[in-house]
């Protein structure tokens, strides 16, 4: 008996820097238990595909391939392994301008890509160096998903 409650998984993973295959494997793993427990709601961190220190790494077109092949594979991955909503992060780029994003899935489906406004400059975060901060991203809407698969046909919503 669910008693009405909403389940959801906040997953703090284990993560390979620059790894993007190995973190979008742990990624799809981890869904599996969130589908095994009821949850319906998964969520990941913030730049969890390629790991948050990235630092100039994040400017290099093979951590940017790599990146977008591994958002492809989860994405596969939700028409099979999760039922619920999934929320993973990773760093986009449209138009010469890389943002940090948080992608939204639901069986296979992308249904929002949402670019971080307010990036850190303090202390050890300095975000700013590797990306632009997204003021206007209903500008960019299906670009963003273009930026992953170039022949994406279809709808996004950008908030």
């Amino acid at each position: 008996m669910s008693f009405g409650f909403f389940r959801l998984a906040v997953f703090s993973p284990k993560l390979g820097l620059a790894d993007c295959a190995f973190n979008s494997a742990h990624t799809i793993n981890l869904l599996q238990q969130a589908q095994a427990q009821q949850c319906g709601l998964a969520l990941f961190p913030e730049l969890g595909i390629t790991g948050y220190t990235c630092a100039d790494l994040f400017h290099q077109t093979a951590l940017l391939e790599k990146s977008n092949s591994a958002i492809l594979s989860v994405i596969e991955a939700t028409k099979k392994v999760f039922d619920g909503l999934v929320l993973i992060g990773a760093p986009i780029s449209v138009d010469s301008q890389l943002f940090n994003c948080a992608i939204v899935i639901h069986k296979g489906k992308v249904l929002g890509i949402v670019p971080k406004s307010y990036l850190p400059t303090y202390k050890e975060f300095y975000e700013r160096r590797y990306f632009s901060p997204s003021y206007k991203p209903a500008l960019y809407r299906s670009a963003f998903v273009r930026a992953i698969h170039p022949h994406w046909r279809g709808s996004i919503i950008c908030c």
